[in-house]
């Protein structure tokens, strides 16, 4: 697998235990529908945040808690930014396939230039936010798993796994959980990595299309802070 930033799985613009449930296509079809009209009306969401990492030579997980914005700036197009402020205060940002990472406590910026990976993070990057279905069934082969109550609402599991081969060295499958009922956003994402280890979002008090500030995505550094490069 190639090596990649903490920060390129962080910001993947994402079966488990789900046993499938007979679930039609036809029942597929509504919800890539349902993802195409949402896909044209997406312009921007924020929420709460949390991102457990599952690193699976430990067996070991760790919770980040936070808060997200996106704003898709043009078509295939994703700006987005974390706002981590447990268990250590960080703030990630992406843009133009440049991920930076602050970490206030040592006074460091991390920039990742991720422009090979560029096809594939705009795919990720908008994976539930902004991508419409019909795209989804074009760049990934889609199923469904299953469905469950997931915070009060029932919601249907998407698994999606990438056709292409290279995409397969960084993801190896994502499941969305989508509400059954309502906007067609993913309530959590679960993204799976080769290696084993795994990324599960999961979202709470989303708010699609709101009103933002013209800088609410840019990163706002003190006097003295140091620039880093890794990997390069």
């Amino acid at each position: 697998m190639k090596t990649r930033p903490r920060a390129f799985v962080v910001c993947l613009f994402l079966a488990g235990a789900l046993a499938p449930l007979g679930i039609a296509s036809g029942d597929l079809r509504e919800i890539l529908s349902r993802m195409d009209k949402a896909a044209n009306e997406f312009k921007a969401m924020t929420a709460q945040v949390s991102y457990l990492t599952h690193t699976e030579v430990l067996n070991d997980d760790t919770t980040e808690i936070g808060a997200v914005t996106m704003k898709k700036v043009q078509p295939g197009e994703v700006q987005g930014r974390v706002d981590f402020t447990s268990p250590d205060p960080k703030i990630i940002t992406i843009e133009k396939r440049r991920v930076q990472e602050y970490l206030p406590k040592i006074k460091t910026l991390q920039i990742f230039d991720l422009a090979k990976q560029g096809p594939q993070l705009d795919t990720f990057f908008l994976t539930g936010f902004g991508t419409s279905g019909t795209e989804l069934a074009a760049i990934y082969d889609v199923s469904i798993l299953g469905s469950e109550q997931l915070s009060g609402q029932t919601v249907t599991a998407l698994q999606l796994i990438p056709k292409n081969n290279e995409w397969k060295q960084y993801v190896k499958k994502v499941v969305l959980w989508i509400p059954d009922q309502g906007d067609p956003y993913p309530l959590r994402e679960k993204i799976f990595e080769p290696s084993g280890d795994y990324l599960l979002v999961t979202y709470s008090g989303q708010k699609i299309n709101p009103p933002l500030q013209s800088d609410a995505l840019q990163l706002k550094l003190p006097a003295g802070v140091k620039t880093e490069h890794p990997g390069q």
